[in-house]
């Protein structure tokens, strides 16, 4: 009697037990798939998620950058200085060792372009009619910094994660999510790497899984504010870049250089396929 009056309640409750089940899993299936806002005014965006400490992550992002011979990036930024907001657009490129063209597309400096070259000296000029006056700066001039004040040398990505470790050496605490995750404004779930500067965010990043690269990158002042807002798209990684683009090309720009050395190559290529086709 008892084993029946048992299995009689097993049965009878077991739809409550199903449904509740269910629920718990739905409701963190849909916690999961939940798309972060990292401009949420609370700024505690990893409290809702499972974190790690992301100092592995910026170890990754560090050996994956150093690794790197040459790529190429869109960006684009906009820097917040009182009612002011500076917007910045571009191409960047670079190639091992330490090689750097940028080229300012969008309304801060537009047409400007800045090479370090070979030599470790920059050159640049600026837009418009003054393109073709070429001036050589040293690395820290003011001339050659972002809309949010950084240096333009060290905006490679093996500058940039290195800087993530001197601040883990610095004292600051690093912590990431623990898997990709959907954030708003960007196709690709990424990580979201935290740095945080006596207990107030000061770096947020989203970081591809794909290439450990950054995506987007804001940087916070002291009293919380939003600083800066920095995106990077259209990355391609060990894509040759010919020793000619990180010179200053008055009438070419690094497109146009790169397009002609392809043209060439292409036209060589069907001359050698003609020259074998003959022969044989």
């Amino acid at each position: 009697m008892s084993r029946f009056l048992t299995t009689y309640y097993s049965f009878k409750y077991y739809p409550i037990f199903l449904i509740a089940g269910m629920l718990c899993f739905v409701s963190s299936a849909a916690r999961a798939d939940a798309v972060l806002d990292p401009m949420e005014p609370n700024l505690n965006l990893l409290t809702r998620e499972s974190t790690n400490s992301g100092n592995q992550l910026i170890e990754d992002m560090y050996l994956k950058a150093r690794a790197l011979k040459n790529y190429s990036f869109k960006f684009n930024m906009k820097a917040f200085k009182g009612s002011k907001v500076l917007v910045e657009s571009g191409q960047f490129y670079y190639k091992n060792p330490d090689l750097i063209r940028l080229e300012e597309k969008g309304p801060y400096k537009k047409g400007a372009v800045a090479v370090l070259g070979k030599s470790g000296k920059v050159k640049a000029h600026l837009g418009g009619g003054l393109k073709f006056i070429v001036v050589e700066l040293a690395p820290n001039s003011h001339l050659l910094k972002s809309a949010n004040g950084h240096p333009m040398v060290e905006s490679d990505f093996k500058s940039l994660t290195g800087y993530l470790k001197s601040y883990i050496k610095d004292g600051m605490v690093a912590r990431s999510t623990r898997h990709p995750v959907p954030v708003k404004g960007i196709k690709e779930k990424v990580f979201i790497l935290d740095i945080m500067k006596r207990k107030k965010l000061w770096k947020r990043i989203a970081v591809s899984p794909r290439t450990s690269m950054p995506v987007q990158w804001w940087d916070y002042r002291d009293d919380g504010k939003l600083h800066s807002h920095a995106t990077w798209s259209q990355f391609v990684s060990n894509r040759p870049l010919p020793d000619e683009l990180f010179t200053i090309k008055l009438a070419k720009s690094a497109k146009k250089q790169m397009s002609d050395r392809e043209n060439v190559s292409d036209s060589r290529n069907k001359k050698g396929k003609s020259g074998n086709s003959a022969s044989g």
